[in-house]
């Protein structure tokens, strides 16, 4: 009776070991960011307000990365083809600032980061962190 309930315990100790040190290590893992912060900070925006954002990377990629593409974006940009994204690097701060951004339309507006990363074999994975403001006439 012994031997059954210890060779049993003894299985499932192996299992959990062995379904826990699956996948954990992924050679292939993403940078981490903070929050965005928009400055001057505000409560409540209006339209033709200048805005500028920032967010700092916390932890960089794997050294496995290939490629890795940043850009701000607002909501409003997404209908407007004359609206183009605006393309960052990181600075020696390991910070990306946006360029200044005029607040155009009001109501909730989302202000986008986006990244694009590419790992090797055809890996590409996404970064996509926003932050919503209110924007009044």
């Amino acid at each position: 009776m012994f031997r059954k309930k210890l060779i049993g315990l003894l299985l499932i100790m192996s299992c959990f070991a062995g379904a826990s040190s699956c996948g954990k290590d992924d050679p292939n893992y993403e940078p981490s960011y903070t929050t965005i912060t928009i400055t001057p900070e505000k409560a409540v925006y209006h339209v033709g307000d200048v805005v500028v954002c920032k967010i700092v990377q916390t932890k960089a990629a794997s050294t496995t990365l290939k490629k890795a593409s940043y850009w701000w974006y607002a909501s409003w940009w997404f209908n407007d083809p004359n609206k183009t994204a605006d393309f960052k690097s990181i600075d020696e701060n390991n910070t990306f600032t946006s360029s200044e951004i005029t607040l155009t339309q009001a109501g909730e507006v989302k202000l986008y980061f986006f990244g694009r990363l590419e790992y090797p074999q055809f890996d590409f994975r996404k970064v996509e962190i926003a932050k919503t403001i209110t924007v009044q006439e």
